[in-house]
This record gives C-alpha cells, structure tokens and sequence, in this order.
C-alpha cells in the first residue's frame, strides 16, 4: 500500500524504476544531473548529498504507466483518475508522526534544505513542489495548492499567491489586518501532489480529493504552530507566517513553457519552524523535465480522451508530444473524409492547452517523430489540409499569450484518405526466427515489431 513517497520510492525499486545514485552529488550539479538522468525511463534518487543529510527525489513519473503504480491500480489509469475526481474520502486525524523540529529564527533555509537553482538565469534557488496550505479566517475552511517559492536569504522565501483559493485568503487576511499563517509541506504521496493542481469547488478541502484519487482517507497531523492540518506522510514541513509588508519582485524561474517567467511582486513566507521526517526526501521538480510533462499531460488526456472517443469513435489514440507543456498532439484516426477530421481538429484546439494538433492514419507511430514528420511531408497538403483559427482560449503559462486575448491555433490534416495517394511501401518480411536470433547476436537491444 502506498501512503507516502517513500512507499512510491520502494514500489519503483522493486520494479526496477529507480536509478540510485550513490555517489557524493553537490546540490550546485544536481539540475544538469536530473536533466542527463530523466530520460533513463527511471526515477531519480540521489542519496549522498555533500553538506545535508537528506536525500533528492527526481524525475518522479518516467512514464503515464507509473499513474497505475501511484494510484494502485491494474486498469485503465485514466478511467481511475476520472473516475476518483467523482469520489471524497474524509481525512483520518492522527497524532503519529515522526517529525523533528527546529527553530528557525536566524537560521539560513538553504543550510537545511537543498534547494535548487535550476537555471542559469533563476533569480534564486526555488523550491517547486510544496503544497501551501492555509485556513480560510471567515469560514474556517482549509485551503490548498502549489506555489513557487523563491528562497530570500536567511528565513524567507517569496511565495506566488498568483491563483485562487490562496490569493483570495490572503485578501481577507489583509483586510482583517491579522498575518497569514501557512503550513508548506514537501515531499508528498504524488497523488495527493496532483490533487492540488486541480481546481474544485471553493468549500472543498483538495485532501479530501486526494483521498478520492487513493479510495481512503488522507492521514493528517497538525501542525505544530496553527491548526492548519497536513498530510502525515510529508518528508518536510516549514510553518511560518506571510508578511505581506515584505513584498519583492519574483523571479525570474525558468518554467515548464521553457521560458522564464517574471513576477512584478511577491509577499514574503516568515518560515518559523522546519521540521523533518530521518533522512527527509526532498522533492526536486524542475519546470521543464519531464516529470512536470507527465502531470500536465496526464491530466489532459484523462479529461479530454473520454469525450474525444465519443464524439468522434474513429479516433484510435492521442499523444501529447513530449517536452511541449501539452501543447501539441498528434491524433491516430481510422479512415475517414476531410470534413470530420476538420470537425475533430476544430473540438481539440478549443481546449485552453492544446494549440497544434496534427492528424494521422492508422499506419503512422503517434509516439515516434520521424514517423510523424513522414506523414506530413508525404500526405499533407497546406493549401487543402491546414486549418487555422483565431483568438482561441489558450492556457496561462503559454509565452504567447496576451491579456484579454485569445490564440491563434493550427491543425494539419496527415491523412492519405481520399487523397489518392499510393499505398505506403514496407520492408519484405524474412523468417521471423531466423531474422531475431541474428539481430540479438548483433543489437541485443533491438527487436522485431
């Protein structure tokens, strides 16, 4: 059973999903590290990290398959994932816990806590997967999400309070004049982590779909300082205060669209108290890698591919290319005229993320580049087969987007059908026996489809 990183870290080790790297990694190497590493298909865990006594988790989710794995699940994990935003488990109170506490007034963060500069140009090291959590002053109510944290010297860091429910709490403490207390809790179960990026009704606590996503309840502690809960399991916990007098320009941080991202102004986090689990894990999620591709794509696709297969039961799959924040999907369709291919690319641009979408046959690999790129050069025809739409929503994060404006989004019709294009040639197929027990002595590596 899974109830916290540590439990996902051993299930990916017993499957041979986690690359341990034992050797002595200084914090200044680990964001060129994790960037080489992602692509090993495994999980990061770098355990001798020089001048801290924790260790770095990365690269956390190599793969869609590991959502089975997070949410324990044999099935479709998309269909689970739909299926458990419908559900709410209670939280489950508990004294437990093994954290250990230590004053922070006077002390520097960054001699804790190996927090990453994760590009060239960063302002500061950031910290880019605590959950903030805050309780609601007119109606008690516990509001969470994910927001960046820009390491301010000594005990301070900026938090971008940019997005609801946390901006709006903030406002009301303002006008109430009291400080914001705020509990920040890094490394989490991951599907707890998921859950709070998505947007559900105001009155509802994200735990609460978190322990829908799980089929049980969350186990909480309390904090120590406020009656702000937290998840048990959490590796760190920083409690402190927001001092919205110290209020500084943020950034900037390199983010998931590749671009950096500067913020005008930001209030300050007091971080009064650090506590941690033995040998806490910190959560080291770079904005661009592929672990923060896999939760926005995830995400995506689990909403928009249930619908997709009914309006338009021809399509055989989508993938969302990688390294594009979402952004660019190639469709597989069975056989079908120009007019309903023109419908399907005009519904899949009308969602916020998605700004390309590029349609194929059935004989083109959606996951393989060349394969694609062959299928435009060969099949595609501008002047009959791109569509283009203006000012269409598109999301928050996208270096184009203006305020107040849509985009303007594209679709390239790939197909051959009704085209009148020849059959596409394929290699003569040998003695499959022969032809594998030559190719294994040679590549062992390569294998026969």
């Amino acid at each position: 059973m899974i109830n916290s990183l540590r439990d996902y870290l051993e299930l990916l080790r017993e499957k041979n999903l986690l690359l341990e790297v034992q050797e002595q990694v200084f914090r200044e190497d680990l964001p060129e590290l994790i960037d080489n590493l992602q692509d090993s298909g495994k999980a990061l865990l770098f355990t001798h990290i020089a001048g801290y006594s924790g260790r770095v988790a990365a690269n956390l989710v190599p793969s869609q398959d590991c959502f089975a794995h997070i949410f324990e699940t044999t099935g479709n994990q998309y269909e689970y994932f739909v299926n458990g935003l419908k559900r709410r488990e209670k939280k489950l109170p508990s004294v437990e816990h093994d954290l250990v506490s230590i004053a922070m007034d006077g002390q520097e963060l960054l001699d804790h806590l190996p927090i990453l500069k994760h590009y060239e140009q960063d302002s500061a090291p950031f910290i880019t997967a605590a959950i903030a959590s805050s309780r609601d002053p007119e109606t008690g109510n516990l509001a969470r999400g994910i927001h960046r944290l820009e390491w301010r010297k000594g005990n301070r860091v900026g938090i971008a309070l940019l997005n609801p429910p946390l901006s709006e709490l903030m406002e009301k403490y303002k006008r109430l004049q009291r400080p914001m207390p705020i509990s920040l809790s890094i490394g989490n179960d991951l599907a707890v982590l998921l859950a709070m990026a998505l947007k559900p009704q105001l009155d509802t606590d994200k735990l609460e779909i978190a322990g829908g996503l799980k089929g049980r309840g969350i186990e909480t502690i309390s904090s120590f300082d406020s009656d702000i809960d937290v998840p048990r399991t959490g590796e760190i916990l920083l409690e402190g205060f927001v001092d919205y007098d110290d209020c500084r320009s943020d950034g900037p941080l390199g983010e998931i669209s590749g671009y950096y991202m500067r913020l005008r102004e930001t209030p300050t986090v007091v971080v009064k108290r650090l506590s941690c689990r033995p040998s806490p894990i910190y959560h080291a999620l770079l904005p661009t890698c592929l672990e923060a591709d896999m939760y926005l794509t995830f995400v995506s696709y689990a909403h928009i591919h249930e619908t997709l297969l009914r309006l338009f039961p021809f399509v055989m799959q989508m993938h969302f290319i990688p390294r594009t924040f979402g952004s660019s999907v190639v469709v597989q369709v069975k056989g079908v005229e120009s007019q309903r291919i023109r419908s399907l690319i005009t519904f899949v641009l009308s969602f916020p993320m998605i700004k390309k979408v590029v349609v194929v046959d059935e004989d083109v690999d959606t996951e393989d580049a060349r394969d694609v790129e062959w299928a435009v050069a060969t099949r595609f025809d501008p002047r009959k087969d791109l569509i283009v739409i203006d000012n269409l929503p598109v999301q928050p994060i996208d270096p184009q987007k203006k305020e107040g404006q849509g985009l303007t989004k594209m679709g390239m019709n790939a197909t051959a059908f009704g085209k009148n294009i020849e059959a596409r040639a394929k290699i003569a197929r040998g003695e499959r026996t022969r032809i594998e027990a030559i190719i294994e002595t040679h590549n062992s590596s390569t294998t026969l489809s």
